[in-house]
């Protein structure tokens, strides 16, 4: 991800330090995460199910059977929203530690076809579908977002993401996240970084943990979908911190942190 100091000198935090930041294990037992190990295929999926059923199903393992079960209802039939789900604080739309059920749906849905989809989060989506959605999703109404184009889903992610108060990282820490990946060797700045992420709000971790999941999926096949790590934290990575004022930069001190941390660097 990269991201621009007030000394205007760019820094990046890239896919290791954050898999590192959010705790994931080594590579051959990452596979056993409940969201990864699910995400190759469907049929997997109703296995894991299978062997789960008689214990707690966590909240992935309970989404993932709604989305892969047979029935014709929807998997957000029911709505479960009370209040908007855009432009919210994420304590006032998570509940019990658990992220709203739209959201986990797309991320979900993005796992299992993200890793096909070429420029997965880099390529536009209709604009009228993607307002539309917005609208129904903000209003609390059944949508069947199976049916609906993965890249219309992956949009409408980065627009949540960006429409978060204080963004996902939280701007108040832009500094501590900057100060973080200025440390010089490895160890210290991974552990730099560890220790601002453990100040971010329990429902930001949440999110956090669950977003790099789905990446670290879509990273593993970018020979396919064309997004490696680097392209991935270009796209998502302005979307998840911006410094404090951002509001206040002038239109051209936007445009120019826009390029460091946005499309620019493709």
């Amino acid at each position: 991800m990269k991201l621009t100091s007030s000394c205007h000198a760019s820094k990046t935090l890239n896919a290791c330090d954050m898999e590192t930041l959010i705790e994931c294990q080594s590579e051959s037992n990452i596979k056993g995460h409940p969201l990864l190990a699910s995400c190759e295929s469907e049929d997997n999926i109703c296995q894991l199910i299978e062997i789960k059923k008689r214990k707690k199903v966590s909240n992935w393992l309970f989404l993932m059977r709604r989305l892969s079960s047979s029935s014709d209802v929807s998997a957000a039939s029911e709505p479960e929203l009370k209040t908007s789900l855009f432009d919210q604080p994420l304590s006032a739309i998570c509940s019990d530690n658990t992220l709203p059920g739209p959201i986990q749906d797309i991320l979900t849905i993005l796992c299992l076809k993200g890793p096909s989809t070429e420029g997965i989060f880099r390529k536009a989506a209709n604009e009228k579908a993607r307002k539309e959605l917005k609208e129904e999703l903000n209003s609390g109404g059944g949508v069947d977002l199976r049916s609906l184009p993965v890249h219309l889903l992956a949009v409408v992610l980065k627009d949540f993401l960006r429409s978060i108060p204080l963004k996902l990282l939280s701007c108040d820490l832009f500094e501590e996240w900057m100060g973080a990946l200025a440390k010089q060797s490895e160890e210290d700045r991974i552990e730099a970084l560890k220790q601002v992420a453990d100040k971010l709000p329990r429902p930001n971790r949440l999110l956090l943990k669950h977003l790099i999941s789905v990446l670290h999926v879509i990273s593993k096949n970018s020979e396919v979908n064309r997004m490696d790590a680097s392209n991935l934290a270009i796209c998502i990575g302005p979307n998840v911190l911006s410094p404090e004022n951002e509001l206040h930069l002038s239109l051209e001190a936007r445009r120019d942190l826009n390029d460091k941390v946005g499309p620019g660097y493709f």
